[in-house]
Order: structure tokens, then sequence, then C-alpha cells
């Protein structure tokens, strides 16, 4: 291994030739780079409830919306100039890319009867947008159709959605939503200045996979070169030092480019979870680096040559970064445990990148750093001073330390029972996003983002015209009407009922279900020739007539509401509806459960990490002991800032229980270093308190390093605008802030205390002996 290290620098530029090669190779690869914005990306292909909404979409015309919500400067929508702005947003969305239907308050479908036929027409017809009698009649309709209120509009009446239908096509979906999303921002900017003093908010599954695009390429253009000229930064200011800055930055892009042409050729796309496996590959690569720089100044302070001091420093971080580069690998490949494809891939993709940070900081920097001369290399390092003194101070009390750190860590764990799961799609967003203030908008002044869709079966063809059907989906709906979390229900019963009183005088006794499915049908077939084009009801009943679907509007609920919701639901189909029992489909949903499967399933990833990362351990440092001492660190770190988080934030969504297992590859890195350093010492024939004091001197300079390297790179992170990568970023920061404590605080007294017992243990022995 001796001869490797020494290749390393006597022959460096041929290994610094060949990683360039690598790369430009690699870097080739990057225009193929896929980008997916949609939110359905977070889910498997066999998970259940997106097996059903996929079943549901296929039986019904599938509809991707793009939703422009208006709400009037005076409040008001039957107001004669507010239903002309009305009929020009409707006007405008027909011509929205790829736009095949548009459903506003005033082209809904209203009932009539002229004589014996049954007449339907736009609720304000063109020409009468100025008729102040037609506008007051229309207001009156609408207090009476449950599909207007709402839906198209407000219960308060003070506010519109218009709905656009898009047929998104598969080949250039990618370029089609941005076309959609740039020209619904124009139409929103239009009408704003048209209209001033009115709220324009666009919203829908376009709008949203818009979006998150627009996040993803905000974090390539914005989020990741912050975090680049911020590490940087950090390097030149630790340790002051262009050598260093310069090696650091070859170190970055190879390690970061070389993967990135490999993530391509894998087949993995950009979404705005995978974008932070970029920026933590970066972030690593800068602390392998720093490892190495760090003791190779202080050889260099010592009087070392600087090719001498460069074969010390990858002597004494061969087997350290080793095993931290390892222990990292476990930690993101525990990731594979979890539900969501996103965070798998980005697991691998990260772990990729890590045997890169590895490769490239023993052939990159030896060849860079050295060919770039230190000023003044007999300095001492800025914190050898400050690290002597602390170890000192730790070793002087050591016991004080170990009693306290360890009640004040198991004190804060235990708040950890209080902490609540919620993924909704709503709060995926930044505040400061248009599309979080639009849904925010909509679950005020509409039924929202939240519902729950159900696909009801007669069991035959035109089933649905069956009396009997018709019945108990109605005796359905009239329970779910009755349930708290129940904003409305809509199902195509409504709209028969509502055929069958307009048949009849409009008579409300006649608003029921008609007793003779052949009258059924022939109502069906009338009000179906009577739409305009494109109005048919493909999205609510099947071709064969066969089912139904009834969708139940919901109130702003979190995930346990939603779930208690679903599950009363099916007790109550399973009772009294056996016939109707089916699966319910919606992506607030599919959030909902996400949360929990994946806290299930990364019960089991960390405890493969763990199990991993302890072995590791364990041959790393050759000792079944300090490997079981060193996990004391390591596990606390997380539990202490789960505790915390569950004291002062009280929720999270699913990206924290992906970063359990992360962060246990992370946050043993330090650990490593600092036993490895410690164990070499006391090998050497140090005292355990003279090796603590000169472990500090050696490895707690670059562990402080690292880790404030670590926990800036990753907090800035929390930059991004998509709220799951802020909650992993935060979580991480803060573990990895907690993990530096307790290396610095409590690893030393474990390791003191360690030594005093093995002493009284052979101390026994021998009087035994005697």
């Amino acid at each position: 291994m001796n001869s490797l290290l020494e290749s390393f620098v006597v022959h460096r530029w041929r290994w610094l030739a060949l990683s360039l090669i690598l790369l430009l190779l690699s870097s080739s690869q990057l225009l193929n780079m896929a980008i997916n914005g949609n939110v359905n990306v977070m889910f498997d292909a066999d998970d259940p409830y997106f097996q059903q909404l996929n079943s549901i979409n296929e039986q019904y015309v599938e509809s991707n919306y793009a939703i422009v919500l208006f709400e009037p400067a005076d409040k008001a929508i039957f107001d004669v100039d507010t239903i002309t702005a009305i009929k020009e947003l409707t006007d405008a969305m027909w011509q929205i890319p790829y736009s095949i239907r548009v459903d506003s308050l005033t082209n809904h479908q209203q009932l009539m009867v002229d004589g014996d036929f049954l007449e339907v027409s736009d609720l304000i017809p063109y020409g009468e947008e100025s008729d102040v009698e037609r506008v007051r009649q229309a207001e009156a309709y609408t207090a009476t159709d449950p599909w207007i209120t709402g839906r198209l509009a407000s219960k308060d009446l003070n506010a519109v959605a218009l709905f656009a239908t898009i047929a998104i096509p598969q080949e250039g979906h990618l370029e089609a939503v941005l076309e959609v999303g740039e020209y619904l921002r124009n139409l929103q900017t239009e009408f704003g200045q048209r209209y001033p003093g009115s709220t324009i908010h666009l919203n829908g599954d376009v709008v949203i996979e818009d979006a998150m695009l627009h996040i993803i390429i905000d974090d390539i253009m914005r989020v990741n070169p912050i975090v680049f000229v911020t590490i940087l930064l950090l390097v030149g200011l630790f340790l002051r030092s262009l050598m260093a800055v310069v090696a650091t930055v070859a170190v970055i892009i190879v390690a970061t480019g070389i993967p990135s042409g490999i993530h391509v050729l894998l087949g993995f796309e950009l979404n705005p979870i995978t974008m932070m496996a970029s920026a933590v590959i970066m972030v690593l690569a800068v602390a392998d680096s720093v490892h190495v720089l760090t003791v190779y100044r202080i050889g260099l302070s010592r009087g070392l040559k600087p090719e001498q001091a460069m074969l010390f420093s990858l002597q004494k971080n061969l087997s350290p970064v080793f095993w931290t580069s390892v222990t990292t690998i476990a930690g993101f490949l525990g990731m594979n445990f979890g539900d969501s494809p996103p965070f798998r891939d980005m697991g691998n993709m990260a772990a990729i990148g890590v045997v890169f940070a590895f490769l490239a900081t023993f052939t990159v920097l030896p060849a860079v750093a050295l060919s770039i001369p230190e000023k003044n290399p007999e300095k001492s390092f800025p914190l050898e001073r400050l690290m002597a003194a602390l170890g000192q101070w730790v070793s002087g009390h050591s016991k004080a330390l170990l009693v306290s750190v360890l009640l004040i860590a198991v004190a804060l764990t235990c708040f950890i029972p209080q902490l609540k799961v919620n993924d909704d799609i709503a709060n995926y967003f930044d505040p400061a996003l248009p599309i979080s203030a639009s849904i925010q908008f909509a679950r005020e002044n509409t039924t929202g983002p939240q519902y729950i869709q159900y696909s009801l079966d007669s069991g035959s063809n035109e089933g649905i015209h069956q009396p009997e059907f018709l019945h108990r989906v109605e005796q359905f709906s009239n329970w779910l009407r009755e349930q708290p979390e129940v904003s409305s229900v809509i199902s195509y019963v409504d709209i028969l009922k509502r055929i069958y009183q307009t048949m009849n005088a409009d008579d409300p006794a006649f608003y029921r279900i008609p007793e003779d499915s052949a009258l059924n049908a022939q109502y069906l077939f009338v009000y179906e020739m009577s739409l305009p084009p494109g109005m048919d009801l493909s999205r609510d009943l099947t071709l064969d007539r066969s089912a139904l679907k009834l969708t139940v509007n919901l109130y702003d609920s979190d995930n346990a509401t939603l779930i208690g919701l679903e599950q009363r639901i099916d007790q109550w189909l399973a009772t009294h509806q056996p016939e109707l029992r089916t699966m319910g489909a919606s992506q607030i949903l599919m959030f909902a459960h996400l949360g929990t499967k994946i806290i299930h399933s990364m019960v089991d990833g960390s405890l493969y990490t763990l199990l991993f990362i302890f072995i590791f351990m364990v041959v790393a440092l050759r000792s079944l002991s300090l490997g079981a001492i060193s996990m004391i660190p390591n596990l606390f770190p997380p539990l202490v800032i789960y505790g915390l988080w569950a004291l002062l934030v009280g929720e999270v969504n699913h990206a924290a229980a992906m970063t359990f297992s992360i962060c246990l590859g992370l946050v043993v890195d330090d650990t490593i270093h600092f036993i490895g350093k410690y164990q070499r010492l006391r090998q050497d024939g140090y005292s355990p308190t003279a090796a603590i004091e000169q472990t500090y001197v050696l490895s707690g300079s670059a562990i402080f390093i690292t880790s404030v390297t670590l926990i800036t790179g990753i907090g800035l992170l929390s930059l991004s605008h998509f709220t799951v990568n802020d909650t992993m970023s935060l979580m991480l920061a803060g573990i990895i802030s907690m993990a530096l404590l307790f290396d610095l605080f409590l690893l030393a007294p474990l390791l003191l205390w360690f030594d005093s017992a093995e002493v009284e243990q052979s101390v026994l022995a021998d009087n035994t002996s005697i």
C-alpha cells in the first residue's frame, strides 16, 4: 500500500491525467440528463394507491389541469364587469397550448326545458354578460347547483376557478409543460394589469409540475453555486492557503463531474430530490480534501519537504478516509430501503459520488497541491493551539462531561414520541413561491386540492342506469356528506337528479333518482347530445357505462385525518355497501400514506446501516470494544435533533425518515479519524491523557473544519424552494453540528473511561493470578 501512496506522489501527473480523461469522457453525457418535475415520481409503480389512481385515470379520461383562480377587486363575482372578465379569461384559456377543454362559471352547462325537449346552455351565454337580469338569474341558479359552489365559484361568491384540461404530449413533455407555464404567467400578468386590484393565482397539476421544474433549474443556477463558493471561502478562511483552495476546487470538479456522467448512463433523472446529490458530493469531496490538506500543512510546519509532507499525510489519512467513505456509502445505500424512488436514486447517486470523491482525493489533490508552493510552510496551523487547549480542558473535566452530556442527550431523546409526520403536498413549496400562495388561496376559497376519488362499479355494461345501483351510490354520498371532514360530494347521480327535476317543471319533489333504467339511459343520451363538443361526461363515466366516478372534496386536513377518514369510509362500505367497496385514490391520499410507509421501511434501512457501520468500525479500529464505543457519539446526535425538532417544530415530512440513515454514514467520519489517531498514539506508548491531548492537535483541526464545512454546505441546501430538501438539509446540518459537539466533548471522556476500565480489569487479572 505504501508503494501505491508513493506512486500518487511521485507519478502524480499521470494520475491527474487519467482523472481528467475520465472527466472528459463522462462529461460528454451531461447533455443527455433527463429532468422530471412530475410529483408522481415520488411513488413506486407498484404502490397500491398509485396503481389505483392510474386505474381511475385509465377508466375515465385522464385530466391534466391548469387552473386560474380569479378574485375581483370588489370580491363580488356576480357583477357585470367581473362576468365580462371571466368571459375574457375563459376565451384566453382556450388559447393555452395543448388545451382541449375549458370549464368556467360562465360556460357551465345549465339545464332547461323547452316544451318536451331538454336544453343545455351556457350559464351566461355569449353576448349576455352585460345583461344584469341574466347575471342575477345565474347567481340564483348557482346556489342550487352542487357542481358550481366550491368548485367553479367560492361559497362566499368572492372568487372563481377556471379549469383548462391540458393534453400534454408524451414526446417533448418537458418542453410542453414549460410552454404552458410560460403562457399562463403571461396571462396572469396581462389580466392583472387589465383588472387592477384583482387577485389571480395559477394552480393545477400542470402548474405544479412547471413549478417543480423551475425549482430544479433554480437549484442548479442559484443554490449549488452558493454552496460551492461558500465552502471554498471556508476552506480558504480555515486553512489560509491559496494552494488549499485550488486543490479543493480540482477535487470537487473531478468528484462531481465523473459521477454526473455515470448517473446519466445509469438512467438517473434530475428531480427536486436527486438535485441534492451533486451538492452533497461536493461537500463530501471537500471534507476528504480538508483531512489530507490539514495533515499536509502540519507536516510542512514541522519541517518536512512538500513531497514528504504529502506522503506523510496520505499515509496518515488513507485508512480513516477509506473507512469514512465506506460508512458514508453504507448510509446512502441504506436509502434503498425507502418507498420513494427519488430518495433511493439520490442515495445511489451520492454513493457513487463518494467513491469518486475518495479516489480524487488521492489522485488529483497531490498533483495540484504540490504544484503550488506554500508561503511560510513552517508557520504552525491556525487551530493547533486552540485544539491543544481544548484537549487539555476536556481531559481535565472528562467525568463531569461524560455524565452531563449523556443526561442531556437522554432527556432530549424523550421528546421524540411527540414528533408527528405530515406529508402535505401543499407544504412542499417555499411560502415565497406563487404556487404556495395559490394552493392556500384555493383551500380558503374552493374545495382545494384535497379530495378522494372512488370508481364505483355497477358490475355490468350500462349498469349505471339501474336504479338499485344509483340508490346505493346516493346512500353512500349522503353518508359522506355527514362526515365532518367532507366539504362536498360530486357524482353523475347529482346530474341525473337535476335532469329529472328539470324535465318535471323544475319541481323540487323530482330532485331524485328515476325508478326506470330505460328512462335513465334516455336522459343521459339526451343530455350528452345537448352538450357542446368536448363537454361530455367521459371524465365521470366509463365508456361502457359500467361505472361512475365519485369525488369526495375535503376540508384542509392533515395526514392522520385523511387516513382516518379513508379507513372509516372503507369500514362503512364493507358494512353497508359491500358491492361498492373499492380503494379511494388521489395524490393527496398517496402522499398521506407515503410518510408512514417510508418511516416503516426506513426502520429496516436504518438497522441495516447501523449494523454495517458497526461492523466497519470494528474492522477499521480492530477492536470490538472501541467499535461499540464509537457508536455512542454517532447514535445520539440524530436522536437529540429529532427530540429538539419535536419540541420546537412538532411535525416533519417524510424526508426526516431518510436523514437517519444518511447521517449515520456522515457523522461517523470524524469519529473514525479521532479514535484512529488516539489508538495509534496509544500504541506508540502515549498515556491515555497525553494521547487524547495529542489527538486533539492532530485530528481536532480537521474534524472542526470538515464538520463546519459539512454543516454549512448541507445547511445551505435549505435555500432550495422545495421544502422537502429544506427539512432534510436542516436536520442533517443540525445532526452534524450535534455530532461535532459529541465528538469534541463526549468521545474523549468515553475513551478515557474505556482505558481506565481496561486498566482496572488488567490490575484485577494480575491480582487474581498472584
